[in-house]
Formats: C-alpha cells, sequence, structure tokens
C-alpha cells in the first residue's frame, strides 16, 4: 500500500509539471499573438504606442491560466520597445511569469516582485521580475 501511494504522489506531481509547462507555452503562444499585433500596430501608426501615454488594447488577455498585460506604462519607454508580460491568474499556483519583447526574446521568471495582479484592473503590470532564464518552450 506505501508504494502505491508513493507511485501515485510522483505521478500526480509529474501530471501537475506537466499541465504547468502547457499552460505556459499556451501563454507564449498569446504572446507570440500579441507581438504580431504590436507589429501590425507598429507598421500602420509607426509607433507601438497608441498615444504618447497609453498602449494600444491587446487582441488575446488571457491563455493558459495567464492573463497577458503590457509590462511598464507607455510613458517612458523608448520608441521602437515594449514587454509583454504573462502572470498567472493564481500566483500561488503559478508564482512564474513570462515575458516577451520586441525583438520575441522570452524570458521566465521564478518571481514577480511588485504590483501587478490579473483582477487589480490595472491595463499593465508593474514590478521587477527575479530569476529570469531563456523561456525555450
Amino acid at each position: 500500500m506505501l508504494l502505491v501511494s508513493i507511485v501515485a504522489t510522483a505521478a500526480f506531481t509529474a501530471y501537475r509539471e506537466s499541465v504547468r509547462s502547457a499552460n505556459l507555452r499556451a501563454a507564449h503562444a498569446a504572446l507570440l499573438e500579441n507581438a504580431r499585433f504590436m507589429e501590425q500596430f507598429y507598421t500602420k501608426k509607426g509607433s507601438f504606442k497608441l498615444t504618447s501615454t497609453k498602449w494600444p488594447e491587446l487582441p488575446v488577455k488571457e491563455a493558459g491560466g495567464f492573463c497577458i498585460r503590457m509590462s511598464g506604462q507607455a510613458k517612458g519607454i523608448l520608441e521602437g520597445k515594449f514587454t509583454l508580460k504573462a502572470v498567472a491568474l493564481d500566483r500561488e499556483a503559478e508564482p512564474r511569469v513570462l515575458r516577451l519583447n520586441e525583438s520575441l526574446t522570452a524570458v521566465v521568471c521564478r518571481k514577480m516582485k511588485g504590483k501587478g495582479s490579473c483582477t487589480d484592473g490595472e491595463e499593465i503590470f508593474r514590478g521587477n521580475d527575479a530569476e529570469c532564464r531563456p523561456f525555450t518552450g
């Protein structure tokens, strides 16, 4: 009976990690779709910004249990630059954060410091991320 319990625990842990990885890949796909939107927006408007202080509305706002927003306010960001950020709807269960910039460089961070939850009504995420590494999917 103990052996069955150990095997079941290991299987559940592997399953849970598999689901978390699949959700992160879904968030990455949504970030890429939003990046394509931003590129098309830039082609039409000559800027990634809607105004000097506002980002355009993203077409994909949620995927794989992550909500997706711009990282930082448009004001103060250099022209030709943007970063998209995916933060888990349940940050307790999934503390990792996924970011994608205008060069399509993706990084996954183990922690997010500062403001930014999916339910706080903000259209952006503020704060610095920690323990980041390239995301390879």
